[in-house]
Formats: structure tokens, sequence, C-alpha cells
């Protein structure tokens, strides 16, 4: 869309107030689209300097000088070729008129491209216009030229050419035909297969361990791609402070370059700890210590304590990697905690051992078995029973993928998991039935300054195969609280005996958040939850769905957000819900 100027440039219109100088306005005259015209505003000497105003006349005719320069640079990256500039200035007027008459001129087409090789390249491996993302004809832009120009470098860098440069970029306009023609000059370098992998640097870490996270095979054509995804790899693996991953120059005789990994190990143990606070849940900590590399393979042994005055638990977890293959990680962990909840009070222990394939850099999937076992002192969905024990062994299986671009604070991607496990009831009387779970998270950028995200989630599970009073409490599905339905106090949401959660035999609950972030310290944050907890695990369902409103504020920091929300239940139930409930922890909420 275009836009007729010929008026003073937005709240420019006031002259500066300055003790001493030439006071002057700036105006614009001439037909340019809107995001032209702002471009300008940002360019010009003149208008960044009002508040600072000249002496002479002639100073300020030098900063118009300067802009039409400028101007016609502007006009040259949108394919304006023959944009005309002129300037003139009013000093008769009070204050003083600064005006810019501007004729944008034809857009110019881009009709050629040529990628021409140098002496020794390898012409065959150039791209076409098309591969590097342009169109012949089409408008030309300069940002549509440098992004082609950066393609053809991952292009080829991607396909056995780690050394390519683009030599020399010649454009030339053709005024008669308003034309543009772009011709590079490439260097490919050699062609190039990987070569041997030299690790330094490392003190502790296996250098076995490290070879077997290497993604290619010696012999194989290089990609860059493939370098990319070593070292993010080994930077996941919290063992080094610094990795620098380098392609060496090929060998001649063999064809191979060789990749020198430069690594500085980190202190493989920590130490966190961190305390959060929710209104319905009141206050809370957690102390953990872990080490990272205990037998020298990246090997992990973490253990982890946290207590709130609803529940306390106590866990450790082994990881040991490349248990299989390279891909495969094996995980033993074992859990004992003490609830006491509105739903019931009791404790459980639960030990599991899972094998995880890592399939692609977002795909994976895992399978074991595990045992539960619950004593429950005090069930409110069976008030006259008490001290009721529950055993269960199951195999669970799972699959997630993780597209998301960070963990602690996600601004696109998709982060989806999917998991069945059987359960197999160990005491007398027990029940068997089967638990499978759903979980869909997706975060959409829509801007970058200032920053604005979409984040929504989907949650869903049932246990399926038996009535929901015959499982133990501790394995129903309630909903409500910080992780669930913000707005409803904890575990309070779906069915109760009187003012008394006593869970639910399927889940659905969804979160909707739109993050906005106002500086680089702070964001706010509104958002809607909802969701529920059902009697039955498959339909007919009798519950309502509860929504819940709220605004969060969020404070930037190098380990992630700091969370602070309030909420309020959009369908707030007599002596049940509060009117507002407040959350504090770390990182999103989901």
């Amino acid at each position: 869309m275009l836009l007729a100027v010929s008026a003073l440039a937005g709240s420019r219109v006031e002259p500066a107030r300055v003790p001493s100088g030439l006071a002057y306005v700036v105006r614009y005259d001439g037909v340019i689209a809107p995001e032209t015209l702002d471009l300008l505003h940002r360019v010009s000497k003149a208008e960044t300097l009002r508040d600072a105003p000249p002496d002479s006349p002639l100073l300020l005719e030098r900063r118009a000088e300067e802009d039409k320069a400028a101007f016609a640079k502007v006009f040259q990256s949108q394919g304006r070729f023959a944009a005309t500039i002129a300037a003139s200035l009013d000093t008769a007027a009070t204050p003083a008129v600064l005006t810019y008459r501007i004729d944008a001129g034809p857009q110019f087409e881009l009709r050629r491209v040529v990628l021409t090789p140098t002496g020794n390249s390898d012409a065959a491996a150039l791209p076409g216009p098309g591969q590097i993302g342009l169109t012949v004809p089409e408008a030309f832009t300069a940002k549509a030229i440098l992004d082609a120009e950066e393609k053809i470098t991952e292009l080829l860098r991607n396909d056995a050419h780690p050394f390519v440069k683009v030599e020399n970029r010649q454009v030339t306009a053709d005024f008669a035909n308003h034309a543009v023609s772009v011709v590079w000059t490439v260097d490919t370098g050699p062609r190039a297969a990987f070569g041997p992998v030299v690790f330094s640097g490392q003190t502790t870490v296996k250098e076995g361990y490290l070879a077997g996270l290497v993604p290619w095979q010696r012999g194989q054509a290089y990609d860059a791609r493939a370098v990319d995804r070593f070292r993010r790899k080994l930077t996941s693996l919290e063992l080094f402070n610094a990795v620098q991953v380098e392609t060496g120059p090929v060998d001649p005789a063999t064809g191979q370059a060789p990749i020198q990994v430069a690594l500085v190990e980190r202190k493989h143990r920590t130490i966190k700890g961190g305390v959060d606070y929710k209104t319905d849940e009141g206050p809370g900590a957690n102390l953990g210590w872990e080490n990272r590399n205990l037998f020298g393979g990246g090997e992990k042994l973490a253990v982890t304590a946290s207590a709130s005055g609803i529940e306390q638990f106590g866990e450790a977890s082994f990881d040991k990697p490349d248990a299989i293959t390279p891909k495969d990680l094996f995980r033993a962990k074992a859990r004992i905690a003490n609830e006491d909840k509105k739903a019931y009070k009791g404790q459980n222990a639960t030990a599991t051992a899972t094998l995880r394939r890592q399939f692609t850099e977002s795909l994976s999937a895992g399978a074991g078995l595990g045992y539960r076992a619950s004593r429950i002192e005090e069930d409110q969905s069976r008030p006259w029973e008490d001290d009721a024990r529950y055993g269960f062994v199951f195999v669970p299986v799972e699959a997630t993928y993780d597209g998301r671009d960070d963990v602690l604070d996600p601004q696109k991607g998709v982060l989806a998991s999917a998991s069945v496990a059987p359960y197999w009831g160990t005491l007398s009387g027990a029940t068997n039935f089967v638990r499978p779970e759903l979980s869909l998270a997706h975060y959409l950028k829509f801007m970058d300054k200032p920053g604005v995200v979409l984040a929504t989630r989907v949650a869903g599970g049932a246990n399926i195969g038996t009535s929901r009073d015959d499982v133990s409490p501790d394995l129903r599905y309630y909903a409500g609280g910080s992780g669930s339905i913000r707005g409803y106090s904890y575990q309070s949401v779906g069915p109760t005996r009187g003012k008394t959660p006593i869970g639910g035999g399927s889940l659905l609950t969804f979160s909707t958040e739109l993050r906005l972030r106002v500086t680089e310290l702070v964001g706010i944050v509104p958002f809607l939850d909802g969701g529920t907890a059902f009697t039955n695990a498959l339909p007919p369902y009798d519950q309502p769905i509860m929504l819940g409103a709220g605004l969060g504020l969020r404070i930037f920091t190098p380990v992630g957000p700091v969370r602070l929300d309030v909420a309020t239940p959009l369908a707030r139930r007599k002596d049940i819900d509060d009117i507002a409930q407040f959350y504090c922890s770390i990182g999103q909420s989901f």
C-alpha cells in the first residue's frame, strides 16, 4: 500500500526546545510506502539530530546532503534504482522547514541470475536460482539477494564443500528496461569426505564415549549439518564449559577433511536448590545433587528431595548413555513419597527401569518395567476404609517428539508425547487396567520485537478397564492447580464427595498463553486454562469443563524466566473456590 505524504512527519511537527541553534522541522513530499517512510525517518540524520540543532543553515544543508545519500541506499535496497531525492530549506519560516521531495520511481525486476565458478571450482555443484530462493523474474530487493548469497554457501557446505567462498557479487541495473542482473563468482573449494575425528582437552571423559556420539562414518561425504548436530550434542551433555568443532584442511591424497574437537571440561558435580509458592499448596522447597560423569562415560547419578505442605518426596535416578548403541539410554529410577492431600493421605514408592532410543534429533521412544506400591491411610472416596494397600507391576511404553528451540523458555516448535502402560495388580483383590496418556504443546512466534509468542497445550489420560474406585487414589486423575487449571485450587476440579475431591477415571486439560516480552527483562502473559477430571474413563462424561483466566509476570534471568501468575476461576463454586490463586516458580508454565 502506498501513502501520499505531504505533511509534517508525525510528532516531529513541534520544534525542538533547545537553548540555541537553528530550530527546524522535517517534511516529506511524495508517494511513499508507509514502511519505507518509517525507514527514512530512522536513517535521517536531520531527524535523529533535531535535539542538537546546527548553528547555521549551511550545516543543516550538509545534514540534508547526507540524508539524500542514505535515502538513495534505502530505495536501491528495495529495487528502486531510479528514485530521485531533492532537498530544500525554508529559513524564512519559524521554525525552519527542511523538505525532502521524493519520487520513488519504478520498481526494478530481477531478470538474470548467474553463478560463475572460479578456475578450480566444482561447477557442477553450483545451485540454480530456484535452489537459493530466487525466481526470475521477480521484484528486486537487496534482502533477497543477501539471503540467496547465504544460501549458496549453506547448500555447498551441506554438499561436501566445507570451504566454499563467495568471491564476488556484481549487481547491475539496466535503467532502460528497469531490470537487474546479479552475478556471483563462487570458489567451491575442494570436494571433501569426513576424515578422522581428533579430540583434545578432555581429562576425565572417555574418548571412546565421545567417539560413539559422532553422527557420521569416516569416508562419508562432508555435511555441515552433521557437524552442527555433533556440536550441539556435545554441548547438551553438560560436561564441557567450551566446545569447539572445526574442519581441518582436505588431504589431497584421500580427499578427507579431519574434524578437530577442542573441549574444556566443566565440574561434573552440582548441588542445586529452589523455592516456590502457590496459594493452594503453600511454600515449597527442593534440593538436589548430581554427578554427570560418574564412570567417565557420561553416566549420571542424581538425587533430589522436595517438600511442601501437601507432599514430601525423595528421588534417585541413574542414567547410562551408550547402553547398547550410542543412541540408547538406560535409566533406573526410584521414588518414595509421603502425601497429605484433600483426596487422600498416604505413602507410595515407585521403581522403574527403562531403555530409550534417540531415533532423530527430535524423536525418541522408550519402554521399561516398573513396580508401584502404595499405602493409603485415608481415601475420601472410601471414608469407611483406611490403611488400604495397593501394588502394581506396569510396563511403560512412551514416545516423545521435542522440536522446541528452548526447554525453559520455548519460542517456537512442538512438544508432543504419547504413552501407554498396562498395570497388573499384585495384591489380593487387585484390579488390572491400561493407562494411556497424551500431551501436545505448540509454540508460535508472531513478532521478534516486541517478542510475541502464542503457546497452547492440551493433555489427557485415562485408566481404562476398571472403575474409578478400584484404582488407588494416588493413580486417579485430578485437575486444578499450577500445572493444570490455574484459578482453581490443587486437585479441586473433577468428581467430589461434597466439597472434597475424590479423583476421576480420566482427564482433559488445555491452556493458551499469549507471551508478550515487553523488555529484555520483563514479560506479560495473559492466559486461559480449562478442563476437568471425569468420573468415567470413557464416554459418556458428566463433569462440566471448568475455565480459569489470569495474568502473569515473567522476569527473565540467565537460568530461565521467573513466573508470577494470578488467576481466577470463571465458574466459581460457592464455598469451594477462592476469588484468586497466586503462583510463583521458575520456568514457563509449559
